[in-house]
């Protein structure tokens, strides 16, 4: 370099923002700082183009930095310098490196430093680096002896020598800086795709949880239902045809909200509604079940079949076998939180109480659903009844549904 550009230099990291879905784990090496290697070619080339904008709008503008520093600086020491002279050279000094780092960014994703071979590839990376140096080194020492008309091509060796003597610590730095850059960013990609794949995963096992919920329902349920109107077509038809309609209507819900799983509390006890009419049908005045809502919380968002289980638990295994019995619904809010409410005077719980799909399956969805910000809690004593608060947050549906 000239004598008027012998000051330290560094380089400010260039970044390229990675966007795109992900497809594998990084150890395939398909991952890179312009998206997947499989990504499609439109994509895939307006990714390249953005990072080349990118990088060589940082190189201009360390240029442009470089070049002030350099004119104040001769300025004041007396030998002023003309700003068309200083920033071709620190043009050339920093869009050398931009040029090269496309090749930096593809030796460090075929040869990443976390595969099983760790020893070649950290020897491909050295002598990546040895390159990095002397292809820099050769590119600025060329353009900055065209640029100076003292300079012969005789005198282009030493004058090479002598830049690879000063740069060549710093452009290490800079070829190191870059690789961790490229590293930094891949392993962003893995953390994301990660992510990504455990919310999705998640959000399958919660729906194959619900779905598993309507399957269990649906088999005994109809069939007991079923039998229940083809006994009483024989004694009551107006009672049998009440319960058809009823058992229409519930399974239409069913289809209407089949893979949703959050619903406004209204469409959940217009469910529960249904369901309760149909149990009430066949049980008569033995069964006695009250609802009772605060208005103000009917479009309060919810998690989809979540009473209804719990009523039928109160039902089949709190005084199936009695004959009679009373449940309780009750929904709530409490500041920013709602709360509900599931209690029947049946038999309790026996010692060493296991719970059922149901049961477990609304507590896991309201875990997955609501993480900390849910509370889900079972007591009872034998003969005296199960009592079942659940708490989530108070969300009204049509406001969340507009965010």
């Amino acid at each position: 370099m000239s004598p008027l550009l012998n000051s330290t230099r560094t380089r400010e990291p260039t970044r390229a923002r990675p966007s795109g879905p992900v497809e594998s784990l990084a150890q395939t090496g398909e991952y890179s700082i312009y998206g997947i290697a499989r990504a499609d070619k439109p994509a895939l080339r307006e990714r390249r183009i953005n990072f080349a904008l990118i990088l060589f709008g940082v190189a201009t503008l360390i240029a442009l930095l470089y070049s002030l520093e350099q004119y104040s600086y001769n300025r004041l020491v007396g030998a002023p310098v003309s700003l068309a002279r200083l920033l071709p050279i620190e043009l050339t000094f920093t869009y050398a490196w931009a040029l090269l780092t496309p090749l930096v960014m593809i030796v460090a994703r075929r040869f990443p430093l976390w595969s099983h071979r760790r020893a070649t590839n950290w020897l491909m990376q050295v002598a990546a680096m040895i390159a990095f140096v002397v292809l820099h080194v050769s590119i600025f020492s060329l353009v900055d002896a065209a640029l100076d008309p003292v300079v012969t091509v005789r005198s282009l060796p030493a004058l090479f020598s002598q830049y690879l003597l000063s740069w060549t610590v710093l452009d290490g730095i800079v070829f190191c800086t870059l690789v961790a850059i490229h590293n930094a960013l891949v392993y962003y990609r893995v953390s994301k795709d990660r992510a990504l794949r455990a919310s999705q995963l998640e959000m399958r096992l919660a729906q194959a949880q619900l779905q598993m919920l309507r399957m269990q329902l649906q088999p005994h349920f109809l069939f007991n239902t079923l039998h229940s109107i083809s006994a009483l077509m024989h004694k009551d038809v107006r009672r049998a045809d009440s319960m058809i309609a009823a058992l229409s209507d519930l399974l239409r819900m069913s289809l209407q909200n089949i893979g949703a799983q959050e619903v406004p509390l209204q469409t959940e006890l217009e469910f529960l509604q249904r369901y309760v009419e149909i149990m009430s049908l066949r049980f008569g005045d033995r069964l006695r079940v009250t609802i009772d809502v605060d208005p103000e919380v009917r479009d309060a968002r919810v998690p989809n079949l979540f009473l209804q289980p719990l009523v039928e638990n109160s039902f089949r295994h709190g005084f199936s076998d009695l004959g009679r019995g009373t449940v309780s619904i009750s929904v709530r809010r409490e500041g920013e939180v709602l709360r509900c409410e599931v209690q029947d005077d049946g038999r309790g719980l026996r010692a060493g109480h296991k719970e059922g799909i149901g049961l477990a399956s609304t507590r896991q969805r309201l875990a997955h659903l609501y993480g900390d910000h849910q509370s889900f809690s079972l007591s009872g004593a034998p003969g005296a009844g199960v009592h079942v608060i659940m708490t989530i947050p108070f969300s009204p549906f049509d406001r969340v549904a507009a965010d």
